[in-house]
C-alpha cells in the first residue's frame, strides 16, 4: 500500500497534501451511508418497540417493571445500535465535510472564496434540486400534494435549503435536512476562518464548541420540560458547528505537517461516551462525541500512513459506494419507503415482524446503490465538471483584465 511522508514532517508540502486524494474517506463516506440504511430500515418499527428505540430510558424503565417481554427486549437490543448508527453516519459525515471543504479551499496557492463557493453549488445544488423535484412531484411515496398553500412553502423552503429550520417545512425526504444544515455551514466557514486567524484554530473551537455545547444543553433541558426539542436550534448549523470544524481543524494540522487533533485519545472512549449519552434527554450530546471519536480514528489513520488503496474487495466496495455516497443519500429514502410500502401491500402483517421488516429496508440496496451510481456517473460528474469550466472561464476573463479592472469587477475574495 503506497504511504505518505508523515504528516509530522519529512518534506511533504502543504501543496502536495492538499492535492493528494485520500482513499479513507471515500471509505468512511461509504461506511456511512451503508450504516444509514441501517437506521433507515428500522423507522417503519411500530408499537412498543419504537418507542423504545426513540427513548430507551423509558423503555428500560419498563422493563424493569416488567412492562416489557423478553423477545420485545432482545430485539430492542439488535435494533438500538441500528437506529442510533444514524446519528454516527451523520456525525462522520460532518467531519467529512468539513475536513473536504477546508482541503478544497487550501488547495489554491491563493485561495479564492468565490471559486470555493461556484464549486460547492455546482457539486451540491443541481443534483439535490432535481432529485427534490422528481420526489417532491412526480414519485407517488414522497410527492407533496400541493392541497394548501403551505405545501408551497415546504417546497421554497427546501430550494432555499432552510427547510431544517422548522418541523412543518419538512417534506420530500427525512434526509435532507442535513444537506440544509452543511449548505449553512459551508456559509460559516469564512466566520471560522477569521476567527482561526484572529486567535487560533485550538481558540476556535473553544468558541464554536462552547455555542454547540450550550445550545445542545438547552435543548436537553427543554425535552426534559415540554419533551419537544425546540427545531429552531436543534436543526441549526450553530447546532453541528463544533462537530463538523473539528474535521477543518484536523484537515489544517495535516496540511501544516503539526500534530493531529485528539490523535491521543482512542476513538472507542468517544464511541463509548456517545453510546452513553445517545438515550433521551441527553441524545443530543451523542452527536460531538461521535465527531470526535471520528476524528480520533481519522488522526490515527493519517499519522500511521494509511492512505492507499485499498487491497480488499470490502475495501473497494466501501470506496465505490463512498464516490457514489452523495447521489445514493438524495434518493435513498423514498426508494427505501417505496419498498417497504410494496412488501407491506404484497405480504400483509409483515410490519408487526421487526426483522422481515428490517431485511425488506436493506433489501432496497439492490435498486438504490445501482440508481445512486447512474446518477453519479450521469448528473452529479457532469453538474461538477460545469463548474469547473465556469471557473476556467472566469479565471481567463480575469487574466485578460488589468489590476484596476479586476477591482471594479470586485475582485477576487480571498481567504
Amino acid at each position: 500500500m503506497p504511504k505518505l511522508p508523515n504528516p509530522g514532517g519529512n518534506g511533504q508540502s502543504t501543496n502536495d497534501r492538499a492535492h493528494h486524494h485520500l482513499v479513507f474517506l471515500d471509505q468512511f463516506r461509504g461506511a456511512a451511508i451503508i450504516l444509514v440504511l441501517f437506521c433507515h430500515s428500522t423507522l417503519n418499527f411500530t408499537g412498543v418497540l419504537n418507542e423504545g428505540l426513540y427513548d430507551p430510558v423509558k423503555f428500560l424503565g419498563q422493563m424493569l417493571v416488567g412492562k416489557i417481554s423478553w423477545p420485545v427486549f432482545f430485539e430492542f437490543l439488535f435494533f438500538y445500535p441500528c437506529r442510533h448508527c444514524g446519528w454516527l453516519a451523520v456525525a462522520a459525515f460532518f467531519v467529512i465535510s468539513g475536513f473536504c471543504i477546508h482541503l478544497s479551499y487550501s488547495q489554491s496557492a491563493k485561495p479564492d472564496l468565490t471559486a470555493f463557493y461556484v464549486r460547492r453549488f455546482f457539486r451540491i445544488y443541481p443534483p439535490y434540486v432535481l432529485a427534490l423535484l422528481l420526489f417532491g412531484f412526480l414519485f407517488p411515496y414522497s410527492q407533496i400534494l400541493f392541497s394548501r398553500w403551505s405545501d408551497w412553502v415546504r417546497l421554497l423552503a427546501h430550494v432555499l435549503l432552510v427547510h431544517n429550520l422548522s418541523v412543518n417545512l419538512g417534506a420530500v425526504s427525512a434526509s435532507y435536512w442535513t444537506i440544509a444544515v452543511e449548505t449553512q455551514l459551508y456559509l460559516l466557514f469564512p466566520v471560522l476562518l477569521i476567527l482561526v486567524r484572529r486567535y487560533s484554530f485550538t481558540k476556535a473551537l473553544w468558541i464554536v464548541g462552547i455555542i454547540q455545547f450550550s445550545l445542545q444543553a438547552t435543548t436537553a433541558a427543554s425535552f426534559g420540560l415540554y419533551h419537544i426539542p425546540p427545531f429552531l436550534i436543534s436543526a441549526s448549523p450553530f447546532f453541528y458547528w463544533f462537530s463538523w470544524s473539528i474535521g477543518a481543524a484536523l484537515c489544517d494540522a495535516y496540511l501544516k505537517g503539526q500534530p493531529l487533533l485528539f490523535q491521543k485519545v482512542p476513538p472507542w472512549l468517544w464511541f463509548i461516551a456517545a453510546m452513553a449519552t445517545s438515550g433521551f434527554a441527553a441524545h443530543e450530546f451523542c452527536f460531538p462525541f461521535f465527531a470526535l471519536a471520528t476524528v480520533s480514528l481519522f488522526a490515527r489513520i493519517l499519522s500511521n500512513n494509511a492512505l492507499g488503496e485499498p487491497r480488499s474487495w470490502f475495501g473497494q466496495f466501501l470506496r465505490i459506494a463512498g464516490t457514489y455516497s452523495y447521489s445514493i443519500y438524495l434518493i435513498h429514502h423514498p426508494l427505501l419507503v417505496a419498498v417497504t410500502e410494496n412488501y407491506k401491500r404484497l405480504f400483509p402483517g409483515i410490519e408487526n415482524q421487526p426483522f422481515l421488516m428490517f431485511g425488506a429496508g436493506l433489501s432496497s440496496a439492490l435498486i438504490i446503490f445501482p440508481l445512486g451510481g447512474l446518477c453519479y456517473h450521469f448528473l452529479e460528474k457532469p453538474s461538477i465538471a460545469f463548474g469547473k469550466r465556469w471557473l476556467q472561464r472566469r479565471s481567463q476573463q480575469l487574466s485578460r483584465l488589468t489590476p484596476p479592472e479586476i477591482s471594479a469587477a470586485g475582485g477576487i475574495v480571498s481567504g
